[in-house]
Parts: C-alpha cells; sequence; structure tokens
C-alpha cells in the first residue's frame, strides 16, 4: 500500500511540475520561420529596426516584393511585428553580431 502511494505521488508531482512548462507558448517551426525571412532579408530588417511605423506604410512595403509577398502569406506577421516589435528587431540584431 505504501509502495502504491508512494507512486501515485511521484506521478502527480511529475504533472504538477510539467504543468507549467507545456502552458507556455512553444517557440518553434512558426517562430522560427518568422525570423527567417528577417534573417535573410537583413536590409528590410534595418529599416524597419530604425522605423517600425514602415511595416504600415503600404508604399514601402509595395518597394520590396519580399516583403509584401510574405505578409500576403503570412498575415498575422503585421499584427505580431506591431505588437513586439522589439522580439523581431532583437533577433535580427544577435544575427548581425554573428555575421560582423
Amino acid at each position: 500500500m505504501k509502495r502504491g502511494i508512494t507512486i501515485l505521488s511521484a506521478v502527480a508531482l511529475a504533472f504538477a511540475m510539467a504543468g507549467p512548462v507545456m502552458a507556455q507558448p512553444m517557440m518553434g517551426g512558426a517562430a522560427n520561420a518568422d525570423y527567417a525571412f528577417f534573417d535573410a532579408h537583413p536590409n528590410v530588417a534595418r529599416a524597419l529596426r530604425q522605423d517600425p511605423t514602415l511595416i504600415d506604410n503600404q508604399a514601402w512595403v509595395d518597394q520590396h516584393p519580399a516583403l509584401h509577398e510574405y505578409l500576403k502569406t503570412h498575415p498575422y506577421i503585421r499584427k505580431e511585428f506591431k505588437d513586439h516589435p522589439y522580439k523581431f528587431m532583437h533577433r535580427a540584431e544577435e544575427i548581425q553580431k554573428h555575421h560582423n
């Protein structure tokens, strides 16, 4: 009986510890793909880092066909970028440090 309670307690503890980890957003696939565009287009990343409002300037976006297409196929990125511009730009800065 003691052994059963010990095993049950261990399982309950494992699930209790795993809960907060499972509740966190996964930073993989989609997030890495979002960064990949800016990693591959350092001029666009640099301009947006200097002026994040350019993401809403359709004339500017149209001057960058790759960005235009990217925003068209990833419509959530514009909102994500406006909500958290430093998430994208900090990543771009880290990449540039490694390339220099």
